[in-house]
């Protein structure tokens, strides 16, 4: 039978191979420590960019379907604060009884809520005071009741439809003048010489607009969506929740009724930064002045 060895190492052999091991490890300490803080700033970019496109993507999404963009406007086209329509079927009706068409901000009051001033909270013109003038004076511009529906600045105030009457399209009729409102056979029908019966369906300036309302708090960094209340606006107990605590600037510009321009710029705890920018284009806007909409 042969004899297996099972001679191992030497004591010089096990020296030399720990010594060659030594040395490898210390020249992969710092490349490890280099790869694991690549690591740790790439995962916090990442997580950075996450939050700025939810945010992004939340306020463009919303911008390019609503009825109405508060904030900015003409005022004060720069602002720190974005204001609008989301689209809230508060009175629960629908075109022609069908669920999958909600009749949305299609009978509102002489002002855009029932608490007034606009939205309450909300520095409409940017002058710094907050609901001052009359309960009706939505933009805060003085003037009451100075525009009506019909895609176009009729005030000349640089703003489309932003502060309605009572006949919201200045028709002299319920609802559209000629047309069948609500489905039921009948045209122009209602009661009431001031005609606010807009949606023909017996009830007058019974939806209250509700808007989210994206605020920028400097101090603590944070971008916060309100999702204003009819009565308070974005006061308590309004719903509010923190998009972000990492901001560290964000401007709306309103160029044009049709164009509004968000930027937004997160820093991180390293400061590293990320912006970002992006047009919006409010479809109902170009709805209204007959422009095509992709």
């Amino acid at each position: 039978m042969k004899r297996i060895d099972h001679k191992g190492l030497t004591l010089v052999e096990l020296l030399f191979a720990t010594a060659i091991l030594g040395i490898i490890a210390t020249a992969a300490i710092p490349l490890l420590s280099v790869l694991l803080e690549s690591h740790k700033n790439g995962s916090a970019r990442f997580q950075l960019y996450h939050e700025g496109l939810i945010a992004m993507e939340r306020m463009t999404a919303g911008v390019r379907k609503t009825t109405v963009v508060v904030v900015p406007n003409s005022q004060k086209p720069s602002r720190d604060i974005l204001a609008f329509s989301r689209l809230v079927n508060s009175d629960n009706d629908f075109y022609f009884g069908d669920p999958l068409f909600p009749r949305i901000d299609e009978d509102v009051h002489d002002s855009f809520s029932s608490g007034g001033y606009g939205i309450k909270g909300v520095d409409e013109d940017g002058d710094g005071m907050f609901d001052e003038g009359d309960i009706k004076d939505d933009d805060e511009d003085g003037f009451v009741e100075e525009d009506w529906l019909d895609g176009l600045d009729n005030d000349g105030d640089g703003n489309i439809d932003e502060e309605m009457i009572k006949d919201m399209n200045l028709d002299g009729e319920f609802g559209i003048l000629g047309m069948d409102d609500d489905g039921d056979g009948q045209v122009d029908e209602g009661t009431g010489e001031d005609h606010a019966d807009d949606d023909e369906d017996g009830l007058k300036d019974e939806e209250g607009v509700l808007f989210a309302v994206y605020v920028y708090n400097a101090s603590t960094k944070t971008l916060s969506e309100i999702h204003s209340d009819p009565n308070t606006g974005i006061l308590d107990p309004a719903p509010k929740v923190v998009l972000s605590d990492h901001v560290t600037a964000f401007q709306v510009n309103y160029e044009a009724p049709e164009k509004i321009l968000i930027t937004l710029t997160l820093t991180g705890d390293g400061g590293e930064g990320i912006t970002f920018t992006e047009y919006v284009y409010p479809r109902n806007t170009f709805q209204r002045t007959g422009k095509r909409v992709k």
